[in-house]
Protein backbone atom coordinates (compact mmCIF):
# COMPACT_ATOMS: atom_id res chain seq x y z
CA UNK A 1 0.00 0.00 0.00
CA UNK A 2 1.31 3.48 -0.72
CA UNK A 3 2.45 5.57 2.23
CA UNK A 4 -0.31 8.12 1.57
CA UNK A 5 -2.78 5.79 3.19
CA UNK A 6 -1.24 6.53 6.52
CA UNK A 7 -1.25 2.87 7.53
CA UNK A 8 1.75 1.72 9.51
CA UNK A 9 3.93 -1.07 8.15
CA UNK A 10 4.20 -4.05 10.44
CA UNK A 11 6.57 -6.98 10.32
CA UNK A 12 5.79 -10.56 9.41
CA UNK A 13 7.98 -13.50 10.17
CA UNK A 14 9.65 -15.23 7.26
CA UNK A 15 7.26 -18.17 7.64
CA UNK A 16 4.15 -15.99 7.76
CA UNK A 17 3.05 -16.28 4.15
CA UNK A 18 -0.31 -14.50 3.92
CA UNK A 19 -0.93 -15.30 0.25
CA UNK A 20 -0.33 -18.75 -1.20
CA UNK A 21 -0.80 -19.80 -4.82
CA UNK A 22 -1.02 -22.78 -7.12
CA UNK A 23 -1.18 -23.34 -10.90
CA UNK A 24 -3.92 -25.34 -12.64
CA UNK A 25 -4.50 -26.19 -16.32
CA UNK A 26 -7.68 -26.94 -18.26
CA UNK A 27 -6.36 -30.29 -19.57
CA UNK A 28 -4.36 -33.18 -18.13
CA UNK A 29 -1.91 -32.92 -21.04
CA UNK A 30 -1.08 -30.32 -23.65
CA UNK A 31 -1.65 -31.03 -27.35
CA UNK A 32 0.66 -29.51 -29.98
CA UNK A 33 -1.24 -26.95 -32.07
CA UNK A 34 -4.04 -26.49 -29.55
CA UNK A 35 -5.26 -23.83 -27.12
CA UNK A 36 -5.63 -24.25 -23.38
CA UNK A 37 -6.30 -22.21 -20.25
CA UNK A 38 -4.10 -21.72 -17.23
CA UNK A 39 -5.22 -20.46 -13.85
CA UNK A 40 -3.24 -19.19 -10.91
CA UNK A 41 -5.34 -19.68 -7.78
CA UNK A 42 -4.42 -17.28 -4.99
CA UNK A 43 -5.57 -17.77 -1.39
CA UNK A 44 -5.48 -14.91 1.12
CA UNK A 45 -5.29 -15.90 4.79
CA UNK A 46 -8.50 -15.26 6.72
CA UNK A 47 -8.73 -11.76 8.20
CA UNK A 48 -6.38 -10.22 5.60
CA UNK A 49 -6.90 -8.52 2.25
CA UNK A 50 -4.68 -7.50 -0.65
CA UNK A 51 -5.02 -4.81 -3.31
CA UNK A 52 -6.82 -5.98 -6.47
CA UNK A 53 -5.18 -5.54 -9.85
CA UNK A 54 -6.98 -2.21 -10.51
CA UNK A 55 -6.65 -1.01 -6.91
CA UNK A 56 -5.15 2.26 -5.68
CA UNK A 57 -3.46 0.12 -3.04
CA UNK A 58 -0.40 -1.97 -3.89
CA UNK A 59 -1.87 -3.82 -6.90
CA UNK A 60 -1.54 -7.57 -7.30
CA UNK A 61 0.86 -8.57 -10.07
CA UNK A 62 1.60 -11.90 -11.71
CA UNK A 63 4.72 -12.99 -13.62
CA UNK A 64 4.56 -16.27 -15.54
CA UNK A 65 7.29 -18.38 -17.09
CA UNK A 66 6.19 -20.69 -19.93
CA UNK A 67 8.18 -23.59 -21.39
CA UNK A 68 9.59 -23.52 -24.91
CA UNK A 69 6.92 -23.86 -27.60
CA UNK A 70 4.15 -22.45 -25.39
CA UNK A 71 2.85 -18.88 -25.52
CA UNK A 72 0.69 -17.20 -22.88
CA UNK A 73 -1.59 -14.17 -23.11
CA UNK A 74 -1.73 -11.38 -20.56
CA UNK A 75 -3.21 -12.50 -17.22
CA UNK A 76 -6.90 -11.68 -16.70
CA UNK A 77 -7.44 -10.64 -13.08
CA UNK A 78 -10.91 -10.84 -11.53
CA UNK A 79 -12.74 -7.74 -10.32
CA UNK A 80 -12.06 -7.07 -6.66
CA UNK A 81 -14.54 -6.67 -3.85
CA UNK A 82 -15.01 -2.94 -3.23
CA UNK A 83 -14.63 -1.90 0.41
CA UNK A 84 -14.41 1.43 2.21
CA UNK A 85 -11.55 2.06 4.64
CA UNK A 86 -11.09 4.78 7.29
CA UNK A 87 -8.17 6.32 5.40
CA UNK A 88 -10.38 6.76 2.29
CA UNK A 89 -13.99 7.02 3.56
CA UNK A 90 -15.37 8.42 0.29
CA UNK A 91 -13.91 5.72 -1.92
CA UNK A 92 -14.60 2.02 -2.24
CA UNK A 93 -11.28 0.30 -2.97
CA UNK A 94 -11.19 -3.04 -4.83
CA UNK A 95 -9.45 -5.77 -2.83
CA UNK A 96 -9.10 -9.56 -2.89
CA UNK A 97 -10.09 -11.68 0.11
CA UNK A 98 -10.27 -15.44 0.44
CA UNK A 99 -9.66 -17.19 -2.88
CA UNK A 100 -9.29 -15.45 -6.23
CA UNK A 101 -8.44 -16.86 -9.66
CA UNK A 102 -6.27 -15.24 -12.35
CA UNK A 103 -6.90 -16.78 -15.79
CA UNK A 104 -4.54 -16.91 -18.76
CA UNK A 105 -5.06 -18.11 -22.34
CA UNK A 106 -2.33 -20.34 -23.76
CA UNK A 107 -1.34 -21.92 -27.07
CA UNK A 108 1.00 -24.84 -27.79
CA UNK A 109 2.97 -24.60 -31.02
CA UNK A 110 2.54 -27.42 -33.53
CA UNK A 111 6.30 -27.96 -33.39
CA UNK A 112 6.31 -28.51 -29.60
CA UNK A 113 8.05 -31.77 -28.71
CA UNK A 114 6.34 -34.36 -26.49
CA UNK A 115 7.63 -34.65 -22.95
CA UNK A 116 7.49 -33.03 -19.53
CA UNK A 117 7.48 -29.23 -19.28
CA UNK A 118 7.20 -26.82 -16.36
CA UNK A 119 5.18 -23.65 -15.78
CA UNK A 120 6.24 -21.21 -13.03
CA UNK A 121 4.36 -18.31 -11.44
CA UNK A 122 5.32 -15.46 -9.11
CA UNK A 123 2.38 -13.66 -7.47
CA UNK A 124 3.45 -10.30 -6.03
CA UNK A 125 1.06 -8.89 -3.40
CA UNK A 126 0.95 -6.83 -0.24
CA UNK A 127 -1.20 -8.03 2.65
CA UNK A 128 -3.15 -5.74 4.94
CA UNK A 129 -5.19 -6.34 8.07
CA UNK A 130 -7.55 -3.50 8.85
CA UNK A 131 -5.40 -0.37 8.44
CA UNK A 132 -2.15 -2.21 9.15
CA UNK A 133 -0.17 -3.32 6.09
CA UNK A 134 2.87 -5.54 5.73
CA UNK A 135 5.82 -5.55 3.34
CA UNK A 136 5.10 -7.03 -0.11
CA UNK A 137 5.55 -10.77 -0.49
CA UNK A 138 5.98 -13.03 -3.51
CA UNK A 139 4.20 -16.37 -3.61
CA UNK A 140 5.82 -18.83 -6.01
CA UNK A 141 4.18 -21.85 -7.64
CA UNK A 142 5.17 -24.37 -10.28
CA UNK A 143 3.42 -27.07 -12.29
CA UNK A 144 4.97 -29.92 -14.26
CA UNK A 145 2.87 -31.39 -17.07
CA UNK A 146 3.39 -33.43 -20.24
CA UNK A 147 3.03 -32.39 -23.87
CA UNK A 148 1.14 -35.29 -25.42
CA UNK A 149 2.48 -37.64 -28.05
CA UNK A 150 0.64 -37.89 -31.42
CA UNK A 151 -2.64 -39.78 -30.96
CA UNK A 152 -2.46 -39.67 -27.16
CA UNK A 153 -5.83 -38.99 -25.56
CA UNK A 154 -6.30 -35.74 -23.67
CA UNK A 155 -8.92 -35.18 -20.95
CA UNK A 156 -10.32 -32.01 -19.43
CA UNK A 157 -9.07 -31.13 -15.94
CA UNK A 158 -9.99 -28.73 -13.15
CA UNK A 159 -13.50 -28.25 -14.53
CA UNK A 160 -14.48 -26.37 -11.38
CA UNK A 161 -12.08 -23.58 -12.39
CA UNK A 162 -12.66 -23.61 -16.13
CA UNK A 163 -16.43 -24.03 -16.28
CA UNK A 164 -18.29 -21.55 -18.53
CA UNK A 165 -19.17 -18.14 -17.16
CA UNK A 166 -22.61 -17.74 -15.63
CA UNK A 167 -24.26 -15.76 -18.42
CA UNK A 168 -24.06 -15.37 -22.16
CA UNK A 169 -21.98 -12.34 -23.08
CA UNK A 170 -20.17 -12.32 -19.71
CA UNK A 171 -16.67 -12.35 -21.28
CA UNK A 172 -17.42 -9.32 -23.47
CA UNK A 173 -19.15 -7.61 -20.55
CA UNK A 174 -16.10 -8.11 -18.32
CA UNK A 175 -13.88 -6.53 -20.98
CA UNK A 176 -16.21 -3.53 -21.12
CA UNK A 177 -16.12 -3.32 -17.32
CA UNK A 178 -12.31 -3.02 -17.39
CA UNK A 179 -12.31 -0.35 -20.10
CA UNK A 180 -14.83 1.80 -18.21
CA UNK A 181 -12.97 1.44 -14.91
CA UNK A 182 -9.85 3.05 -16.38
CA UNK A 183 -11.59 6.23 -17.60
CA UNK A 184 -12.29 9.57 -15.94
CA UNK A 185 -15.95 10.63 -15.63
CA UNK A 186 -16.01 12.97 -18.64
CA UNK A 187 -14.06 10.58 -20.87
CA UNK A 188 -16.41 7.81 -19.75
CA UNK A 189 -19.51 9.83 -20.68
CA UNK A 190 -18.03 10.75 -24.07
CA UNK A 191 -17.21 7.08 -24.66
CA UNK A 192 -20.76 6.03 -23.77
CA UNK A 193 -22.23 8.64 -26.14
CA UNK A 194 -20.04 7.35 -29.00
CA UNK A 195 -20.94 3.73 -28.21
CA UNK A 196 -24.60 4.72 -28.30
CA UNK A 197 -24.05 6.25 -31.75
CA UNK A 198 -22.48 3.00 -32.96
CA UNK A 199 -25.42 0.99 -31.60
CA UNK A 200 -27.72 2.97 -33.90
CA UNK A 201 -26.03 1.33 -36.89
CA UNK A 202 -26.31 -2.32 -35.81
CA UNK A 203 -28.39 -4.84 -37.81
CA UNK A 204 -31.14 -4.95 -35.17
CA UNK A 205 -31.97 -1.32 -36.02
CA UNK A 206 -32.28 -1.70 -39.79
CA UNK A 207 -35.90 -2.98 -39.90
CA UNK A 208 -37.07 0.06 -37.93
CA UNK A 209 -35.48 2.73 -40.15
CA UNK A 210 -38.18 2.72 -42.88
CA UNK A 211 -40.81 2.53 -40.14
CA UNK A 212 -39.37 5.67 -38.54
CA UNK A 213 -39.40 7.52 -41.88
CA UNK A 214 -42.95 6.44 -42.69
CA UNK A 215 -44.38 7.07 -39.24
CA UNK A 216 -42.98 10.56 -38.70
CA UNK A 217 -43.62 11.71 -42.25
CA UNK A 218 -47.33 11.25 -41.48
CA UNK A 219 -47.30 13.04 -38.11
CA UNK A 220 -46.15 16.60 -38.71
CA UNK A 221 -49.33 18.29 -39.86
CA UNK A 222 -49.06 22.06 -40.24
CA UNK A 223 -46.98 22.76 -37.15
CA UNK A 224 -43.27 22.56 -38.02
CA UNK A 225 -42.18 22.88 -34.38
CA UNK A 226 -44.26 19.85 -33.51
CA UNK A 227 -41.88 17.71 -35.60
CA UNK A 228 -39.04 18.38 -33.17
CA UNK A 229 -41.26 17.74 -30.19
CA UNK A 230 -42.32 14.36 -31.56
CA UNK A 231 -38.74 13.43 -32.46
CA UNK A 232 -37.63 14.38 -28.93
CA UNK A 233 -40.43 12.27 -27.45
CA UNK A 234 -39.31 9.39 -29.67
CA UNK A 235 -35.72 9.58 -28.36
CA UNK A 236 -36.94 9.93 -24.76
CA UNK A 237 -38.93 6.73 -25.27
CA UNK A 238 -35.71 4.98 -26.25
CA UNK A 239 -33.91 6.44 -23.23
CA UNK A 240 -36.75 5.37 -20.93
CA UNK A 241 -36.53 1.81 -22.25
CA UNK A 242 -32.81 1.49 -21.66
CA UNK A 243 -32.80 3.23 -18.31
CA UNK A 244 -35.71 1.16 -16.97
CA UNK A 245 -34.65 -2.22 -18.35
CA UNK A 246 -31.05 -1.47 -17.46
CA UNK A 247 -31.94 -0.96 -13.80
CA UNK A 248 -34.13 -4.09 -13.77
CA UNK A 249 -31.37 -6.14 -15.40
CA UNK A 250 -28.76 -4.81 -12.98
CA UNK A 251 -30.95 -5.75 -10.02
CA UNK A 252 -31.89 -9.21 -11.29
CA UNK A 253 -28.54 -10.07 -12.85
CA UNK A 254 -30.09 -10.83 -16.24
CA UNK A 255 -28.47 -9.89 -19.54
CA UNK A 256 -30.23 -6.98 -21.18
CA UNK A 257 -30.21 -8.75 -24.56
CA UNK A 258 -32.29 -11.59 -23.12
CA UNK A 259 -35.39 -9.41 -23.37
CA UNK A 260 -35.63 -10.16 -27.06
CA UNK A 261 -34.81 -13.86 -26.57
CA UNK A 262 -38.33 -14.42 -25.29
CA UNK A 263 -40.91 -15.08 -28.03
CA UNK A 264 -43.55 -13.35 -25.91
CA UNK A 265 -41.58 -10.09 -26.19
CA UNK A 266 -41.15 -10.20 -29.97
CA UNK A 267 -44.80 -11.26 -30.31
CA UNK A 268 -45.85 -8.36 -28.08
CA UNK A 269 -43.90 -5.92 -30.22
CA UNK A 270 -45.64 -7.28 -33.31
CA UNK A 271 -49.07 -6.74 -31.72
CA UNK A 272 -48.25 -3.15 -30.72
CA UNK A 273 -47.03 -2.41 -34.25
CA UNK A 274 -50.25 -3.85 -35.69
CA UNK A 275 -52.24 -1.63 -33.31
CA UNK A 276 -50.30 1.44 -34.48
CA UNK A 277 -50.82 0.39 -38.12
CA UNK A 278 -54.60 0.14 -37.68
CA UNK A 279 -54.64 3.68 -36.29
CA UNK A 280 -52.84 4.82 -39.43
CA UNK A 281 -55.63 3.32 -41.53
CA UNK A 282 -58.22 5.34 -39.57
CA UNK A 283 -59.85 2.49 -37.65
CA UNK A 284 -59.35 4.49 -34.44
CA UNK A 285 -57.18 7.27 -33.06
CA UNK A 286 -54.73 6.76 -30.23
CA UNK A 287 -55.27 9.36 -27.52
CA UNK A 288 -52.89 9.84 -24.61
CA UNK A 289 -54.32 10.55 -21.14
CA UNK A 290 -55.63 14.05 -20.49
CA UNK A 291 -52.81 14.95 -18.09
CA UNK A 292 -50.36 14.32 -20.97
CA UNK A 293 -52.34 16.03 -23.72
CA UNK A 294 -52.73 19.15 -21.60
CA UNK A 295 -48.94 19.49 -21.50
CA UNK A 296 -47.87 18.12 -24.87
CA UNK A 297 -49.76 19.79 -27.72
CA UNK A 298 -52.85 17.61 -27.41
CA UNK A 299 -51.98 15.53 -30.44
CA UNK A 300 -52.23 11.76 -30.47
CA UNK A 301 -48.81 11.67 -32.12
CA UNK A 302 -47.15 12.21 -28.73
CA UNK A 303 -48.31 8.83 -27.43
CA UNK A 304 -47.47 7.17 -30.74
CA UNK A 305 -43.97 8.69 -30.80
CA UNK A 306 -43.33 7.57 -27.23
CA UNK A 307 -44.58 4.06 -28.03
CA UNK A 308 -42.36 3.91 -31.12
CA UNK A 309 -39.36 4.89 -29.00
CA UNK A 310 -40.12 2.20 -26.44
CA UNK A 311 -40.40 -0.40 -29.21
CA UNK A 312 -37.20 0.76 -30.88
CA UNK A 313 -35.24 0.42 -27.65
CA UNK A 314 -36.39 -3.16 -27.11
CA UNK A 315 -35.90 -4.10 -30.77
CA UNK A 316 -32.21 -3.11 -30.60
CA UNK A 317 -31.61 -5.06 -27.37
CA UNK A 318 -29.98 -8.19 -28.90
CA UNK A 319 -27.26 -6.17 -30.65
CA UNK A 320 -26.78 -3.87 -27.66
CA UNK A 321 -26.87 -6.66 -25.05
CA UNK A 322 -23.13 -7.40 -24.45
CA UNK A 323 -22.21 -3.72 -24.23
CA UNK A 324 -25.14 -2.83 -21.96
CA UNK A 325 -24.38 -5.82 -19.72
CA UNK A 326 -20.82 -4.52 -19.28
CA UNK A 327 -22.18 -1.09 -18.41
CA UNK A 328 -24.58 -2.63 -15.88
CA UNK A 329 -21.75 -4.53 -14.18
CA UNK A 330 -19.79 -1.29 -13.91
CA UNK A 331 -22.77 0.70 -12.58
CA UNK A 332 -23.47 -2.01 -10.02
CA UNK A 333 -19.86 -1.80 -8.81
CA UNK A 334 -20.18 1.96 -8.23
CA UNK A 335 -23.24 1.65 -6.02
CA UNK A 336 -24.46 5.12 -7.04
CA UNK A 337 -27.95 5.17 -8.65
CA UNK A 338 -27.63 8.78 -9.85
CA UNK A 339 -24.33 8.08 -11.63
CA UNK A 340 -25.83 4.94 -13.12
CA UNK A 341 -28.84 6.85 -14.42
CA UNK A 342 -26.66 9.55 -16.00
CA UNK A 343 -24.45 6.97 -17.72
CA UNK A 344 -27.40 5.05 -19.18
CA UNK A 345 -29.09 8.29 -20.21
CA UNK A 346 -26.00 9.55 -22.05
CA UNK A 347 -25.64 6.24 -23.85
CA UNK A 348 -29.33 6.34 -24.84
CA UNK A 349 -29.05 9.90 -26.15
CA UNK A 350 -26.08 8.85 -28.27
CA UNK A 351 -28.16 5.97 -29.62
CA UNK A 352 -31.09 8.28 -30.28
CA UNK A 353 -29.20 11.18 -31.91
CA UNK A 354 -29.21 9.77 -35.49
CA UNK A 355 -32.80 8.65 -34.99
CA UNK A 356 -33.81 12.16 -33.85
CA UNK A 357 -32.40 13.59 -37.09
CA UNK A 358 -34.11 10.86 -39.13
CA UNK A 359 -37.48 11.42 -37.42
CA UNK A 360 -37.26 15.23 -37.63
CA UNK A 361 -36.31 15.17 -41.31
CA UNK A 362 -39.05 12.67 -42.10
CA UNK A 363 -41.62 14.81 -40.30
CA UNK A 364 -40.76 17.92 -42.32
CA UNK A 365 -41.07 16.28 -45.72
CA UNK A 366 -44.85 16.28 -46.30
CA UNK A 367 -46.75 19.33 -47.50
CA UNK A 368 -50.18 19.76 -45.87
CA UNK A 369 -53.04 18.44 -47.97
CA UNK A 370 -55.27 15.46 -48.72
CA UNK A 371 -52.31 13.45 -49.97
CA UNK A 372 -51.16 13.21 -46.33
CA UNK A 373 -53.84 10.52 -46.01
CA UNK A 374 -51.86 8.42 -48.49
CA UNK A 375 -48.62 9.06 -46.59
CA UNK A 376 -50.28 7.96 -43.36
CA UNK A 377 -51.51 4.73 -44.95
CA UNK A 378 -48.04 4.09 -46.39
CA UNK A 379 -46.73 4.36 -42.82
CA UNK A 380 -49.41 1.84 -41.82
CA UNK A 381 -48.08 -0.66 -44.39
CA UNK A 382 -44.54 -0.12 -43.08
CA UNK A 383 -45.74 -0.87 -39.55
CA UNK A 384 -47.41 -4.08 -40.77
CA UNK A 385 -44.15 -5.10 -42.44
CA UNK A 386 -42.23 -4.46 -39.21
CA UNK A 387 -44.81 -6.48 -37.25
CA UNK A 388 -44.32 -9.44 -39.61
CA UNK A 389 -40.55 -9.10 -39.22
CA UNK A 390 -40.88 -9.54 -35.44
CA UNK A 391 -43.85 -11.92 -35.24
CA UNK A 392 -43.97 -13.72 -38.58
CA UNK A 393 -42.29 -16.78 -37.06
CA UNK A 394 -45.71 -17.94 -35.74
CA UNK A 395 -46.87 -18.55 -39.33
CA UNK A 396 -45.97 -21.69 -41.31
CA UNK A 397 -42.28 -21.74 -42.27
CA UNK A 398 -42.85 -22.20 -46.05
CA UNK A 399 -44.70 -18.88 -46.33
CA UNK A 400 -42.42 -16.77 -44.10
CA UNK A 401 -40.07 -15.65 -46.93
CA UNK A 402 -43.07 -14.28 -48.84
CA UNK A 403 -44.61 -12.17 -46.05
CA UNK A 404 -42.65 -8.91 -46.47
CA UNK A 405 -42.69 -9.01 -50.30
CA UNK A 406 -46.48 -9.53 -50.12
CA UNK A 407 -46.88 -6.42 -47.93
CA UNK A 408 -44.74 -4.38 -50.35
CA UNK A 409 -46.80 -5.60 -53.31
CA UNK A 410 -50.18 -4.95 -51.66
CA UNK A 411 -49.05 -1.49 -50.51
CA UNK A 412 -47.90 -0.57 -54.01
CA UNK A 413 -51.11 -1.78 -55.71
CA UNK A 414 -53.39 -0.15 -53.13
CA UNK A 415 -51.65 3.23 -53.10
CA UNK A 416 -51.24 3.28 -56.87
CA UNK A 417 -54.74 2.26 -57.95
CA UNK A 418 -57.17 2.49 -55.01
CA UNK A 419 -56.07 5.41 -52.81
CA UNK A 420 -58.23 8.36 -53.94
CA UNK A 421 -56.48 11.00 -51.82
CA UNK A 422 -53.56 11.08 -54.25
CA UNK A 423 -55.86 12.45 -56.96
CA UNK A 424 -56.14 15.72 -54.97
CA UNK A 425 -52.54 16.54 -55.87
CA UNK A 426 -51.36 17.43 -59.37
CA UNK A 427 -49.68 14.44 -60.95
CA UNK A 428 -50.68 12.47 -57.83
CA UNK A 429 -52.23 9.66 -59.86
CA UNK A 430 -49.12 9.32 -62.03
CA UNK A 431 -46.92 9.40 -58.94
CA UNK A 432 -49.02 6.66 -57.33
CA UNK A 433 -48.77 4.40 -60.37
CA UNK A 434 -45.01 4.97 -60.59
CA UNK A 435 -44.73 4.05 -56.93
CA UNK A 436 -46.83 0.96 -57.57
CA UNK A 437 -44.46 -0.12 -60.34
CA UNK A 438 -41.47 0.46 -58.06
CA UNK A 439 -43.10 -1.58 -55.29
CA UNK A 440 -43.81 -4.43 -57.71
CA UNK A 441 -40.16 -4.40 -58.81
CA UNK A 442 -38.95 -4.35 -55.21
CA UNK A 443 -41.23 -7.27 -54.30
CA UNK A 444 -39.87 -9.33 -57.21
CA UNK A 445 -36.26 -8.55 -56.20
CA UNK A 446 -36.98 -9.56 -52.59
CA UNK A 447 -38.51 -12.84 -53.74
CA UNK A 448 -35.49 -13.55 -55.93
CA UNK A 449 -33.19 -12.99 -52.96
CA UNK A 450 -35.10 -15.71 -51.10
CA UNK A 451 -34.25 -18.22 -53.81
CA UNK A 452 -31.88 -21.19 -53.39
CA UNK A 453 -28.83 -20.08 -51.41
CA UNK A 454 -25.87 -21.89 -49.86
CA UNK A 455 -25.69 -21.89 -46.07
CA UNK A 456 -23.62 -23.59 -43.42
CA UNK A 457 -25.06 -27.10 -43.11
CA UNK A 458 -26.00 -28.25 -39.63
CA UNK A 459 -26.80 -31.66 -38.13
CA UNK A 460 -29.17 -31.97 -35.19
CA UNK A 461 -27.24 -31.94 -31.93
CA UNK A 462 -27.05 -35.08 -29.82
CA UNK A 463 -24.59 -35.91 -27.00
CA UNK A 464 -23.50 -38.94 -29.02
CA UNK A 465 -22.43 -36.82 -32.01
CA UNK A 466 -20.48 -34.53 -29.70
CA UNK A 467 -18.70 -37.52 -28.13
CA UNK A 468 -17.89 -38.97 -31.55
CA UNK A 469 -16.29 -35.69 -32.60
CA UNK A 470 -14.11 -35.69 -29.47
CA UNK A 471 -12.96 -39.26 -30.15
CA UNK A 472 -12.13 -38.32 -33.73
CA UNK A 473 -10.19 -35.25 -32.55
CA UNK A 474 -12.32 -32.81 -34.56
CA UNK A 475 -13.42 -29.34 -33.47
CA UNK A 476 -17.15 -28.74 -33.05
CA UNK A 477 -19.43 -25.79 -33.72
CA UNK A 478 -22.85 -25.79 -32.00
CA UNK A 479 -25.47 -23.25 -33.10
CA UNK A 480 -28.22 -22.52 -30.56
CA UNK A 481 -31.07 -20.95 -32.54
CA UNK A 482 -34.84 -20.52 -32.78
CA UNK A 483 -37.22 -19.26 -35.46
CA UNK A 484 -38.40 -16.42 -33.18
CA UNK A 485 -34.84 -15.11 -32.65
CA UNK A 486 -34.29 -12.02 -34.83
CA UNK A 487 -30.50 -11.98 -34.53
CA UNK A 488 -30.34 -15.71 -35.31
CA UNK A 489 -31.94 -14.93 -38.67
CA UNK A 490 -29.45 -12.11 -39.24
CA UNK A 491 -26.60 -14.56 -38.58
CA UNK A 492 -28.06 -17.14 -40.92
CA UNK A 493 -28.67 -14.84 -43.89
CA UNK A 494 -25.75 -12.41 -43.51
CA UNK A 495 -22.99 -14.58 -42.01
CA UNK A 496 -23.72 -18.29 -42.46
CA UNK A 497 -24.37 -17.75 -46.18
CA UNK A 498 -20.90 -16.28 -46.84
CA UNK A 499 -18.80 -18.72 -48.97
CA UNK A 500 -15.69 -17.96 -46.86
CA UNK A 501 -17.57 -18.85 -43.65
CA UNK A 502 -18.95 -22.03 -45.24
CA UNK A 503 -15.46 -23.04 -46.39
CA UNK A 504 -13.87 -22.46 -42.95
CA UNK A 505 -16.73 -24.29 -41.20
CA UNK A 506 -16.11 -27.46 -43.20
CA UNK A 507 -13.33 -28.53 -40.83
CA UNK A 508 -15.82 -28.48 -37.93
CA UNK A 509 -18.49 -30.93 -36.91
CA UNK A 510 -21.52 -28.62 -37.19
CA UNK A 511 -24.40 -29.25 -34.80
CA UNK A 512 -27.58 -27.26 -34.23
CA UNK A 513 -29.90 -26.95 -31.22
CA UNK A 514 -33.27 -25.53 -32.31
CA UNK A 515 -35.38 -24.07 -29.51
CA UNK A 516 -38.31 -23.18 -31.78
CA UNK A 517 -40.25 -25.92 -30.04
CA UNK A 518 -39.29 -26.61 -26.42
CA UNK A 519 -38.20 -30.15 -25.56
CA UNK A 520 -36.32 -31.97 -22.83
CA UNK A 521 -33.40 -32.62 -25.20
CA UNK A 522 -33.08 -28.91 -26.01
CA UNK A 523 -33.32 -27.96 -22.32
CA UNK A 524 -30.59 -30.48 -21.49
CA UNK A 525 -28.29 -29.05 -24.18
CA UNK A 526 -28.90 -25.48 -22.96
CA UNK A 527 -28.15 -26.53 -19.38
CA UNK A 528 -24.99 -28.41 -20.40
CA UNK A 529 -23.52 -25.37 -22.17
CA UNK A 530 -25.05 -22.77 -19.84
CA UNK A 531 -27.06 -21.05 -22.58
CA UNK A 532 -29.29 -18.22 -21.33
CA UNK A 533 -30.19 -16.41 -24.55
CA UNK A 534 -30.06 -16.54 -28.31
CA UNK A 535 -28.13 -16.46 -30.54
CA UNK A 536 -25.29 -18.53 -29.12
CA UNK A 537 -22.63 -20.34 -31.14
CA UNK A 538 -20.36 -22.55 -29.03
CA UNK A 539 -16.91 -23.42 -30.41
CA UNK A 540 -15.22 -26.55 -29.05
CA UNK A 541 -11.64 -27.57 -29.84
CA UNK A 542 -10.39 -31.02 -30.81
CA UNK A 543 -9.79 -31.93 -27.15
CA UNK A 544 -13.48 -31.46 -26.38
CA UNK A 545 -12.99 -28.21 -24.44
CA UNK A 546 -15.01 -25.11 -25.26
CA UNK A 547 -12.97 -22.02 -26.20
CA UNK A 548 -15.19 -19.74 -24.14
CA UNK A 549 -13.54 -16.53 -25.31
CA UNK A 550 -14.70 -17.25 -28.87
CA UNK A 551 -18.36 -17.95 -28.02
CA UNK A 552 -20.76 -15.88 -30.15
CA UNK A 553 -23.62 -14.26 -28.21
CA UNK A 554 -24.65 -11.50 -30.64
CA UNK A 555 -24.61 -10.71 -34.34
CA UNK A 556 -21.10 -10.86 -35.83
CA UNK A 557 -20.21 -10.34 -39.47
CA UNK A 558 -18.40 -12.86 -41.65
CA UNK A 559 -14.92 -11.49 -40.99
CA UNK A 560 -15.40 -11.60 -37.20
CA UNK A 561 -16.89 -15.11 -37.30
CA UNK A 562 -13.98 -16.41 -39.40
CA UNK A 563 -11.50 -14.92 -36.91
CA UNK A 564 -13.25 -16.75 -34.08
CA UNK A 565 -13.26 -20.06 -35.94
CA UNK A 566 -9.56 -19.64 -36.75
CA UNK A 567 -8.76 -19.62 -33.01
CA UNK A 568 -10.18 -23.13 -32.59
CA UNK A 569 -8.07 -26.15 -33.51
Amino acid sequence: MVAATGAAFAQLGTSDQVVTSRIALSADKLKPGSDFELAVVGTVKSGYHIGARDSTLYPANLALTAPAGVTLSQPMFPAGVRKAFPFAPNEKIPVYEGTFVVRVKGHVAKSAKPGAVTFAAKLDTQACKGEQCYPPQISQAALRINIAKPGEKIARANTDLFKPAAASGQDEATGMFKRLAGMSLWVRLAFLFVMGLLMAFTPCVYPMIPVTVGYFSSQAGENGRRVYGLATTYVLGIALTYSTLGVIAAVTGKAFGEAMQNPAVSGGIALVLIALALSMFGLYELQPPAFITSRASGRSGVLGALTMGLIFGIAAAPCAGPFVLGLMLFVASLGNPLTGFVMFFVMSIGFGAPLFLLAAFSGKMPVPGMWMVAVKKAAGFLLIGAALHFGGYVLPAPIQPYLIPAVVLVAGVYLGFFEKSLASVKFGSCFGKAGSAAALTLAVVMLMNHGPEAFVKWDTYTPEKLAQAALAGKPVMIDFTANWCQVCRELEHATFSDPAVINESNRFVRLSVDDSVASEAVDAAKAKFDIHGFPAVVLIDSTGAEIRSQRVVRFVDSAEFIKRMAQVH
